[in-house]
C-alpha cells in the first residue's frame, strides 16, 4: 500500500481533501454543502497525484476512508519533508543541494523531561 496518492498499484481513494473529493462542475459549494461527497463511499473524483496521507495505525492499519482524517488526511508536517526529499534526490543537477545535510538547519524536536522517579513510600 503506497500512501502517495497516485503512486503504485494501490494507494488511498477517499483521500481527505475538499479539492479532491468534490467535483470540479463550476460550482461553488459552502462548507456545509460539501458533506455529501466527504460522507458518500465513491472514490474521490480528483486525483491529488504526490499528496502523502497520514497513514497506517500502530498496528499497520489503514482505512481508506474520507471521514477518518487521521489515516487519509494529507498533512502539511508530512508532505513539506517528503517535497524537499524529493527535490533534493531528483533534478538535472544545475542546482546544487547537499543531500547529506539538506535538513541540518531543522532543528531537533524538543520533548518534555520525562518526570522524576515516584519517591518511595516510608512509614
Amino acid at each position: 500500500m503506497s500512501y502517495v496518492v497516485g503512486y503504485g498499484i494501490k494507494y488511498p481513494l477517499h483521500v481527505h481533501h475538499r479539492g479532491a473529493s468534490i467535483p470540479h462542475n463550476g460550482i461553488k459549494y459552502s462548507c456545509t454543502g460539501g458533506w455529501k461527497w466527504r460522507d458518500t463511499p465513491k472514490a474521490n473524483p480528483n486525483t491529488i497525484v504526490g499528496a502523502l496521507v497520514a497513514g497506517p495505525d500502530e498496528n499497520d492499519g489503514f482505512k481508506d476512508n474520507r471521514r477518518m482524517m487521521n489515516y487519509t488526511e494529507p498533512r502539511l508536517a508530512g508532505n513539506a519533508g517528503l517535497v524537499g526529499a524529493l527535490v533534493a534526490l531528483s533534478g538535472d543537477g544545475s542546482i546544487r543541494i547537499n543531500k547529506s545535510s539538506m535538513f541540518s538547519f531543522v532543528p531537533a524536536a524538543k520533548f518534555p523531561p520525562p518526570p522524576p522517579p515516584p519517591t518511595p513510600w516510608i512509614h
